[in-house]
């Protein structure tokens, strides 16, 4: 009778053991998981920077393509418009890039109460440095209340996140003729930490010196 009763009572303390040794390695798993999780969040934090910075843009001529052939542009109707950077509030110095966009009036140019008015693509290209692209509305009720999205960009910029604004200066500008538009832009950046060995390399201006011994040595 004890022997049947020990051989019963076995595989109910094993049964036991297992369970205890079970959740024993669930909390050690849990403990490694806790205290293990902080590195790799930390690194993570790490392999990220933010930059905000400012330039200022000397607009060009606007160019729109209107389906109509003349007057005022209409929803559907394209447009682009180039600009001189400058560093922030340097528009008596020489410029640093040169900025270019495109899009699609989303509204007419005569309807000031909508949203927005244009759908645009920008690239600001800095020289030495790379260049920053991304899209945003303009104009509206409200110009200077939209926020563009930084898509990308290259060299020092190379695989930028963020956004961006572009706002209207009023009054007047050192070095800028009266009626002509100026503008600043404000980026606030997320840039990864690559490293300089791991940066693409910066445009240099076009028909440079420097340019020019780069395309003959390819």
């Amino acid at each position: 009778m004890l022997q049947e009763q020990a051989r019963e009572q076995a595989p109910r303390i094993r049964r036991r053991r297992a369970l205890r040794a079970g959740a024993a390695a669930g909390a050690a798993g849990l403990a490694v998981a806790a205290t293990g999780g902080a590195a790799p969040a930390a690194a993570q934090a790490a392999a990220w920077r933010t930059m905000r910075f400012e330039v200022t843009l000397l607009i060009g001529m606007p160019v729109s393509i209107v389906r109509a052939g003349s007057g005022p542009p209409q929803r559907g109707d394209w447009f682009h418009v180039d600009a001189q950077i400058y560093a922030a509030g340097q528009t008596d110095r020489p410029p640093i890039g040169l900025y270019q966009c495109f899009g699609a009036w989303t509204n007419a140019a005569t309807d000031t109460d909508a949203f927005d008015q244009r759908f645009t693509s920008v690239q600001f290209r800095l020289d030495r440095r790379g260049a920053i692209m991304g899209i945003l509305n303009e104009g509206g009720a409200d110009p200077s209340g939209h926020v563009g999205a930084v898509q990308g960009g290259t060299g020092e910029f190379a695989g930028a996140l963020g956004t961006f604004q572009q706002l209207l200066v009023s009054g007047p500008v050192t070095g800028v003729a009266p009626g002509q538009a100026v503008v600043r832009g404000v980026f606030d950046l997320i840039l990864p930490n690559v490293g300089a060995a791991g940066r693409a390399p910066a445009q240099v201006p076009r028909g440079s010196q420097e340019g020019q011994e780069a395309a003959a040595g390819e």
